[in-house]
């Protein structure tokens, strides 16, 4: 199987990619909202498949230990998964994919968010590339195989999910569901660079208490809002212990500027400016990387802000960092596969965090991150993908596809 080939099944294919783009961007499936993408994109993809079924996102999940960013009163109405999956003859190894379908909220200011526009060989508009340019790749993937005539010889099981965004409850479904691989990739903006170190997140609550009072009584009075800053230079020093270690325990890190980022996000007290408040509401999130994991973090955390005025809680995402070894088959095989589609791509640590946990710590199933676009755009008014690395990524897939599973002719 040539590159030609390829190229050009993917090329006659690339209009209705855009236009399949183009309606994913049309539903502002920010979290609540999610019922739309799936049942969009599931038609399309019926007949390039063996199978496309839809995953409905049950109640009881909101149950479940991992479950990320309840909300009171939240019950689910139509929200689901997308599973596309093909049927291998047990020749080659298996691989899972997946990529969400969920956005946030609009930027301020963002032009027209919800409505593609596609010039100068960009597509720009919410979810353009995080993650729905990843989706229209995928869809590139199937419709080109199909088209070729050919067959992966392990089976490709595809997720298509929801509420990424909000700390991958889609995922945790697909997780709880059981899954087996021997590999998978997660379509995220990476500049299609090979993501194989993801950093972990944990996202914080700390309230505190205070004694409200006239600021002319300063005695009797105690700001909760002091209580809330002396909470941030105790989260700042588990900070700065653990990205010490981290360091030491990551060498490749060890020269980034920023690799674990924490961020204090949110600070709310008091109703005016001369009264001691009496409560105070923080709120933010700590990045980390190995050893360390989300319960070591939430630990050291409780740890140093614990005290009679200060309580933290952990209500929102926790992911664990992902990783897999160095020189990695998974790994080395998609980096074989830019090469052989004319990208020069490497490995790279991605400083956010995705849903390749729930592969790499859930499933025990390596995962890598990889897609289209970056991540520098993402979030951001001016969010785009181009359409030339929607074809890249598309032709990369099916070669690495080729080499993993080996692709057959069907008889």
């Amino acid at each position: 199987m040539t590159n030609d080939k390829i190229l050009r099944a993917i090329e006659k294919n690339v209009p209705e990619a855009l236009e399949i783009l183009s309606g994913l961007i049309a539903i502002p499936s920010t979290r609540g909202h999610e019922q739309g993408p799936a049942r969009f994109l599931g038609p399309r993809l019926k007949g390039l498949a063996d199978s496309v079924d839809l995953m409905p996102m049950p109640d009881a999940i909101r149950d479940d230990p991992d479950y990320s960013f309840p909300l009171d009163g939240f019950r689910y109405a139509g929200e689901a998964n997308l599973r596309a999956a093909i049927k291998g003859n047990g020749s080659g190894r298996s691989l899972a994919l997946n990529t969400h379908l969920d956005v946030v909220p609009a930027t301020p200011g963002q032009p027209d968010p919800f409505e593609a526009r596609i010039d100068g060989g960009w597509v720009r508009g919410r979810g353009a590339c995080d993650a729905k340019g990843q989706a229209a790749a995928l869809w590139l993937v199937f419709k080109s195989l199909s088209d070729l005539g050919l067959r992966p010889g392990g089976d490709v099981v595809a997720d298509f999910v929801v509420e990424e965004e909000c700390g991958g409850n889609g995922t945790l479904l697909v997780q709880r569901n059981g899954l087996a691989a021997d590999g998978a990739i997660v379509l995220e903006p990476t500049g299609l660079e090979v993501v194989d170190l993801v950093r972990g997140a944990v996202w914080f609550e700390v309230r505190t208490a205070g004694v409200a009072g006239h600021s002319g009584s300063p005695g009797t009075t105690v700001s909760a809002l002091n209580e809330a800053l002396e909470a941030m230079r105790a989260i700042e020093r588990v900070r700065e212990e653990t990205l010490s270690r981290s360091r030491e325990s990551v060498p490749r890190v060890a020269g980034h500027p920023n690799p674990a980022p924490l961020t204090f996000g949110m600070l709310h007290s008091g109703n005016w400016p001369a009264a001691a408040p009496d409560e105070a509401v923080l709120k933010g999130v700590f990045g980390f990387l190995p050893p360390f994991r989300r319960e070591d973090i939430q630990a050291k955390l409780s740890e140093a802000v614990a005290g009679p005025r200060a309580e933290i809680r952990f209500p929102m995402l926790r992911s664990d960092p992902s990783a897999v070894p160095e020189g990695h088959p998974l790994t080395q095989t998609l980096l074989a596969a830019c090469a052989d589609a004319g990208v020069a791509s490497r490995t790279a640590f991605m400083n956010a965090s995705c849903d390749s946990w729930r592969y790499t710590e859930g499933l025990g199933i390596p995962a890598v991150v990889f897609g289209a676009g970056s991540l520098a755009t993402a979030h951001g008014r001016e969010e785009r993908v181009a359409v030339d690395d929607i074809r890249k990524a598309a032709a990369i897939l099916i070669r690495f596809l080729d080499r993993w599973s080996g692709l057959e002719h069907v008889k």
